[in-house]
């Protein structure tokens, strides 16, 4: 369990800042909740995979029970900042559906959104491979939360399109929907990692 800090998740952290300044300057000028969530999740990410640089690093000074204890504890706490970030979207979505205000909708806006989905969808692909080199919960858990990020990502497009087609906070609707799916994994991971911590 002595290992150096995979390149992989300080690449992720760079990557995952970037994308939170895309998708927050979209979801700034066109007032979607859904692309603004979707920023805050990223910046999520950020801290998560600084969160996991410190493990990582720490690891390499600890035996190898102690470093299997923390790769989980810090694993356990990622899923906790992943749950609070999921259970902000839920309820931000439900106050867009009581109070809908106006979106502007840009081609050029909902083609940055969508590029960022294929972004995800490789970071996910470099943590799962980090994670076959040098095996963690935490790249494991990184690995998920970047393929949630893409379906996140994808109901946020969706919504973006929408929103000018309906007469309906269809950004709202998504929030919920992305709020849901991410606090209930999130949660999941939690326990998981709690009985772990416990029974050790």
């Amino acid at each position: 369990m002595k290992r150096s800090v995979p390149a992989a998740v300080v690449i992720g952290a760079a990557v995952n800042f970037l994308l939170f300044l895309t998708k927050l300057y979209v979801g700034v000028a066109t007032n979607s909740l859904s692309v603004y969530c979707d920023a805050v999740n990223n910046l999520g990410d950020t801290f998560a995979c600084g969160l996991a640089v410190l493990g990582f690093a720490l690891s390499r000074r600890m035996e190898t029970r102690r470093a299997g204890r923390t790769q989980s504890l810090l694993t356990f706490v990622i899923s906790i900042v992943i749950a609070v970030t999921g259970f902000y979207f839920a309820y931000n979505g439900l106050e867009r559906l009581l109070y809908p205000l106006p979106v502007s909708y840009s081609a050029g806006y909902a083609a940055a959104v969508g590029a960022t989905i294929g972004v995800k969808l490789l970071l996910a692909l470099l943590f799962r491979h980090a994670n076959k080199t040098t095996p963690s919960p935490v790249l494991r858990a990184l690995t998920l939360d970047s393929v949630l990020d893409c379906f996140i990502t994808l109901f946020a497009w969706m919504g973006l399109f929408l929103i000018v087609r309906v007469r309906f906070a269809a950004d709202g609707l998504f929030a919920i929907l992305c709020g849901a799916v991410i606090t209930v994994s999130a949660v999941r991971a939690v326990i998981a990692e709690a009985k772990y911590l416990i029974n050790e």
